[in-house]
């Protein structure tokens, strides 16, 4: 019985310190109601809650939920037209690519489009089309597409796709 007690404490322990929830927007709440939000992300309290019902996508730095839900439209959208200037349009560079324990940097627009067909793979093109906006999985590192097949956040104030693991 103790066991069981001392599991299930670390296993909520572990999930709330990690500060990750799934979007789900059809529910007024989150798989996850509140969470530690990263102090650089709500001043300088790291112990601030956060009510990831009212933004699901909050922890992840991004302060208007529309805003994502557009941008995610958009790249689903450019990359199943396989519009790389588009889909090149929606990154932070340096773009960072992992594949088999690799990780690349890819530095610009020009060089993101020449390698486009590497970058976004089959199984990525796959992952990302088969993903709804509203289960995407969200934490202080941003949002992941698939099963990490993508990763979006925030930089200069600019939604955007900051790595691929193909």
């Amino acid at each position: 019985m103790k066991k069981t007690i001392f599991l299930a404490s670390l296993t909520i322990a572990a999930t709330t310190l990690t500060g990750h929830a799934w979007a789900d927007q059809k529910s007024t709440t989150m798989k996850q109601h509140a969470v530690i939000a990263p102090a650089k992300q709500q001043g300088t309290n790291p112990s601030v809650i956060v009510d990831s019902a009212a933004n699901p996508y909050e922890i992840a730095g991004i302060d208007d939920p529309k805003a994502f839900i557009e941008f995610f439209n958009k790249l689903q959208k450019a990359v199943a037209a396989n519009d790389k200037k588009a889909v090149a349009n929606l990154i932070a560079y340096p773009l960072r690519v992992n594949h088999d324990g690799k990780s690349v940097e890819i530095t610009s627009k020009k060089q993101f489009i020449s390698k486009y067909n590497q970058i976004i793979t089959d199984q990525v093109k796959k992952k990302l089309l088969a993903q709804d906006v509203d289960k995407v999985f969200v934490n202080w590192k941003g949002i992941m597409i698939g099963d990490g097949e993508i990763w979006i956040s925030v930089f200069d104030n600019k939604i955007a796709v900051y790595a691929v693991n193909r």
